[in-house]
C-alpha cells in the first residue's frame, strides 16, 4: 500500500467533524458548566453561609469530586464526545485525568499501581502551576 492509497483509506474511514458545529456545541456546554459553577457558588454562599473565597473552593471541589465519579462509572468520556472542550473547565478535566491513571493502575495495587501513576498525566499541571504561580505572584507583587 502506497501513501496514496493510504491517505484515501484514511479518508474513507476518519469522518470529518463540522468545525462550527464543534464550536457553537463547545461554547454552549462550556456556558452551561460555568452556569452551573454560579448556582454551586450561590447555594454554597447561601446554604454554608460562607464567603465568596469559601464557595468557590466548595465548587472546584464538587467539580473534581463529579469528574470523579463519572470518570470511574465511564460516563465522562461519553459526555466529552458530545460536549467537545466545553466540558474541560480545570477542574473536571484534571479530575478525569488522575481518575483514569488511577483506574489503569489499580491491578497493581494502592501502593504501587494507584499511588504511583496517579498523578502520571498531571504531575506537569501541578508542577507547571506552582511554578508559574510563583512567578506571577512574584511579578505582581513588584508591580502593585
Amino acid at each position: 500500500m502506497n501513501n496514496k492509497e493510504y491517505d484515501e483509506l484514511i479518508k474513507k474511514t476518519i469522518l470529518e467533524e463540522d468545525v462550527s458545529k464543534s464550536m457553537l456545541v463547545a461554547f454552549i456546554s462550556g456556558g452551561v458548566m460555568g452556569l452551573l459553577g454560579q448556582l454551586l457558588t450561590e447555594v454554597f454562599m447561601q446554604i454554608l453561609n460562607c464567603t465568596l473565597s469559601d464557595a468557590y473552593l466548595f465548587t472546584f471541589m464538587t467539580f473534581i469530586l463529579i469528574g470523579s465519579i463519572l470518570t470511574g462509572l465511564g460516563v465522562f468520556d461519553k459526555i466529552l464526545s458530545i460536549c467537545k472542550c466545553g466540558l474541560i473547565v480545570p477542574s473536571t478535566g484534571f479530575a478525569n485525568t488522575m481518575t483514569s491513571s488511577a483506574m489503569d493502575a489499580k491491578s497493581e495495587g494502592f501502593i504501587k499501581g494507584i499511588g504511583a501513576t496517579i498523578f502520571k498525566l498531571t504531575g506537569s499541571i501541578i508542577l507547571y502551576g506552582v511554578v508559574f504561580g510563583i512567578i506571577f505572584g512574584f511579578i505582581r507583587s513588584i508591580v502593585l
